[in-house]
């Protein structure tokens, strides 16, 4: 009987054992320089505050948000910078969000698929592109539009769909480039397949000089 005993809290251990390895397998491992997830557990004036598994709280300030506050307990991903700050953990959403976005444009560069952005400045030789994550692309102004730019400043504020031509680190810095004329070219040549597939000869349509 004792033996059937031992046998069955042996058993029983072996279980448990089991059970917890299985559980630790499941848990992602919390590295400095890579995205985890985060819980948030408190959100002030100036501050969000996240739980990433670490014995102190990780603070981000609420302008890397971009206004678009998240809710307590609500899962975040962020960067962690270092588990062994000062204060505690070191994270960032704005790094999270760029490393997120970085890999998306190499897919995108990759499977030449275009992405979103807005132009937001003119420097020389074209623009500078906001791709969001903090990322800024450079476009050369000959790529800019479908038709010849006579005034810089008129594609300031454009919101549009630019193809990754050239992804490039420089000095510790992750550069893009752009090119949003091959993407309106090819909107431009979609619309008229288009039109000459729905008229038809004798058929009257307005158009603009």
């Amino acid at each position: 009987m004792e033996k059937e005993v031992e046998k069955n809290v042996a058993h029983g251990s072996e279980s448990i054992h089991s059970q917890l390895e299985a559980s630790l397998n499941k848990m992602e491992p919390v590295e400095d320089g890579a995205n985890v997830k985060a819980t948030v557990v408190a959100v002030t004036d100036d501050t969000v505050f996240v739980d990433v598994g670490c014995k102190s709280e990780g603070k981000i300030p609420v302008s890397e948000f971009a206004g678009e506050l998240p809710k307590v307990d609500d899962e975040i991903t962020v960067y962690l910078v270092s588990q062994f700050g000062k204060n505690g953990p070191v994270v960032s959403k704005q790094k999270a969000d760029e490393k997120r976005l970085w890999e998306e444009f190499k897919v995108a560069a990759e499977q030449n698929t275009p992405v979103d952005g807005t132009i937001s400045s003119v420097t020389k030789g074209g623009y500078y592109v906001n791709l969001g994550g903090g990322i800024s692309a450079f476009l050369p102004i000959s790529q800019a539009d479908a038709q010849k730019v006579e005034r810089e400043d008129k594609l300031v504020g454009v919101k549009s769909k630019f193809y990754v031509v050239r992804l490039y680190s420089q000095n510790g810095k992750r550069n893009v480039v752009v090119n949003r004329r091959k993407y309106l070219e090819e909107q431009i040549n979609v619309n008229r397949d288009k039109f000459f597939e729905t008229i038809k000869i004798g058929d009257t349509v307005k158009g603009v000089v």
